[in-house]
């Protein structure tokens, strides 16, 4: 039965009701999905119709708010990436963009797919060490990229860069515990820092704190399983004999893509040369 209502006096009072809309059994539909935008309700033994949203505005609602959601989502990962990638240069290093020449890549990809399930609860992480340019810090950052892109706190820098920002931080504690809001410490070249009893107490500080919380870490380094096991200064010890009870050490071994980039690059600029060179002759 269609009802007696007129449309456009209900429209101008209630937002929700467009002046196409009909009336069907009594009710308001929308004139779009068929749906109604009224319902009827009993309350306190009387009998009364109030406004609703049809299906379309429901589906409406819902995209707006996925959206909203997918907004915060990102702007949360963008935020995770500046405050634990401060190097604009290893956000882009990513398991897809790898050449899948890329030692360990396997390992690592399993690493961050399961390191909420498994590796975070253990507090087990991963030292890679191997020589210069083997591709250690490309690796550590795609399991860094991966798992930020995934809303989880990662803290990616170096020791060197620990031990600079301490001279300068007054509440060097505040400091200290500051790393353990992340799931994830990476530190990049263990080594390659000043060689002070006072930089290496700071390296242990971070190392220690980790490894009381068993907060996983993953360490890169130049050093090799020997000298981390057989420090030169006994004073060394107690930091590698917590990173190897807490790091699964993995060998980074082949081609040296540093040599291999910079080779590139000069052979560029040689031919850049050779061609301006005919060119002004």
């Amino acid at each position: 039965m269609m009802g007696i209502i007129n449309i456009e006096e209900v429209s101008k009072a209630c937002n929700i009701v467009d002046i196409k809309d009909y009336v069907k059994d009594g009710l308001i539909h929308c004139h779009k999905c068929k749906t109604p935008k009224e319902v009827v309700l009993n309350f306190m033994d009387k009998t009364r119709k109030v406004f609703c949203i049809c299906e379309c505005e429901k589906t409406s609602r819902d995209l707006r708010a996925q959206g909203f959601i997918e907004l915060q989502e990102k702007e949360n990962i963008q935020r995770l990436q500046t405050m634990g990638i401060q190097d604009n240069a290893l956000r882009n290093w990513t398991f897809d963009v790898a050449d899948g020449e890329q030692p360990n890549l396997e390992i690592a990809q399993i690493y961050a797919d399961n390191f909420l399930k498994d590796f975070y609860k253990t507090g087990m992480g991963m030292i890679f060490w191997g020589n210069v340019g083997r591709g250690k810090t490309f690796t550590a950052a795609c399991i860094a990229n991966q798992l930020i892109e995934n809303n989880v706190p990662v803290m990616m820098t170096s020791f060197a860069k620990i031990v600079d920002d301490i001279f300068s931080i007054q509440d060097k504690a505040a400091y200290f515990k500051e790393f353990n809001r992340y799931k994830l410490l990476i530190i990049d070249d263990l080594g390659a820092e000043r060689q002070t009893d006072y930089a290496m107490e700071q390296v242990y500080k971070v190392i220690d704190d980790r490894y009381k919380n068993n907060l996983p870490m993953i360490i890169t380094t130049n050093l090799t399983i020997n000298e981390l096991k057989n420090p030169k200064k006994v004073e060394y010890s107690r930091i590698y004999d917590r990173i190897l009870e807490k790091c699964v050490p993995v060998s980074f071994t082949g081609k040296n893509y540093r040599q291999e980039i910079r080779n590139e690059q000069i052979e560029w600029a040689k031919e850049k040369f050779r061609k301006e060179k005919k060119i002004g002759a």
